[in-house]
């Protein structure tokens, strides 16, 4: 069981990454989501 602590350092790095990744995916899809609404609610208004 017992690791050498660099190795288990980088994974946890690694992990990090990947919540930054899915936390900047996340914001990109809520984003383009607002602006869906946002301009679909605009067309309404106008149209």
């Amino acid at each position: 069981m017992s690791k050498p602590k660099g190795q288990r350092t980088h994974v946890r790095k690694g992990k990090v990454t990947a919540r930054k990744v899915s936390d900047v995916l996340n914001a990109i899809a809520h984003l383009v989501r607002a602006v869906g609404v946002l301009v679909d609610a605009l067309s309404k208004w106008f149209g």
